[in-house]
């Protein structure tokens, strides 16, 4: 691996290729498609201390960038989550049975809200965060969150949720080895990301990439591909589409403030939300 100003160079995260073309860039960065399985990412990228340091503080920032990701809490975010994974995971709140469930990357918690008001009684809902700022506003809710990563020595659960977590991080196949190992047998995960990858130009795509900020964007199939390598089978996948009205308004503003955004007709784009339910593999 290279290392040049900071920035270092990878080969493709999800399948080691070194063969890839530049499909975007973005506040000075590139995201390059992978020629062997076209997943995207942003090479060169942030070290790995800048990228903990900007997780860590909502902020990446250098003589030539200064990008504030700490974004804010979203009430919406609550009944969002409260429609969809009551939908998804109808047949375990209708079982009745006290279950524990950590959110990782819990943000400002919505999803953690959407959880306890779902789940029965007597269960244990946490979050994990790393980002200070957050995981305090959090807190300041009643809300059960420790500032950290996810790590291996975590007390075991019976569900994990990941929520826009995977562009953020270098890679997800050592995030799903710690997933792994905090799940108890037969656990399962629940991710929502985004299908990027299965787009073919970036003028599909209605939105800011967020570089440096996302580093890695995947389509379905290396989703599927990253969980079944990893010991899960997939139960469920909702592709829901964010290119409406109010998300073209919303990218016209940031046009307007010099943000980068994508603009297209709403209903137009393939891209979906991806939110995918998948169960660990009994281990033999």
């Amino acid at each position: 691996m290279l290392t040049t100003n900071a920035l270092e160079a990878t080969s493709c995260p999800y399948c080691g290729s070194e063969l890839q073309q530049a499909w975007a860039q973005e506040r000075g960065y590139t995201a390059v498609r992978c020629r062997a399985c076209a997943l995207i990412f942003c090479n060169p990228r942030p070290s790995p201390t800048a990228i903990d340091s900007a997780v860590r503080t909502g902020i990446h920032g250098d003589e030539t960038l200064h990008l504030n990701v700490r974004a804010r809490r979203i009430e919406g975010k609550v009944r969002y989550y409260r429609r969809w994974l009551g939908v998804i995971f109808e047949d375990v709140w209708n079982r009745g049975r006290p279950l524990s469930w950590v959110d990782v990357g819990a943000g400002y918690g919505e999803l953690l809200e959407a959880v306890t008001a779902l789940a029965p009684l007597g269960s244990r809902i946490e979050g994990v965060e790393p980002m200070k700022l957050k995981a305090d506003r959090a807190r300041q809710r009643g809300l059960t969150i420790t500032e950290d990563y996810l790590r291996p020595e975590h007390p075991r659960v019976d569900f994990i949720s990941a929520v826009n977590v995977f562009s953020h991080l270098p890679s997800f196949s050592r995030f799903l080895d710690d997933v792994r190992s905090v799940l108890n047998g037969g656990g399962e995960v629940f991710v929502e990301t985004g299908n990027l990858a299965d787009l073919e130009s970036r003028t599909e795509f209605p939105g800011e990439l967020g570089l440096p900020d996302h580093l890695v964007f995947a389509g379905e199939k290396h989703l599927v591909g990253y969980l079944d390598q990893a010991g899960f089978d997939v139960l469920r996948i909702e592709r829901c589409r964010i290119d409406g009205v109010v998300n073209l308004t919303k990218n016209v503003v940031k046009k307007v403030i010099g943000r980068p955004a994508g603009l297209a007709l709403p209903y137009t784009s393939k891209y979906r939300q991806l939110l995918i339910r998948a169960r660990l593999r009994p281990r033999h």
